[in-house]
């Protein structure tokens, strides 16, 4: 996010992170890059969803922004895997 490592994409999980108000781009990369951007307003969440296809060496990884209504139905289905606290 903003060229900083904040998750890993893993089957089956989530994981969340807290942000000020601001633009945010939310980048993938294994051999390409993928981008998605977006607007964050105070007390605003924001659900990105990873999907994975296949590529020539290796699957690509793609997140795309999700409406806040499916968002959170997802992710009372997957465990938590990001930093314990």
């Amino acid at each position: 996010m903003n060229n900083e490592v904040v998750a890993r994409s893993v089957p089956g999980g989530f994981s969340y992170v807290d942000r000020p108000p601001g633009k945010y781009a939310v980048t993938t990369a294994t051999e390409v890059e993928n981008v998605v951007t977006f607007q964050l307003a105070a007390g605003e969440s924001k659900y990105i969803k990873t999907s994975v296809t296949p590529g020539i060496l290796v699957a690509h990884v793609t997140p795309t922004l999700d409406f806040p209504e499916q968002g959170q139905s997802d992710v009372s289905h997957l465990r938590y895997v990001g930093p314990q606290f």
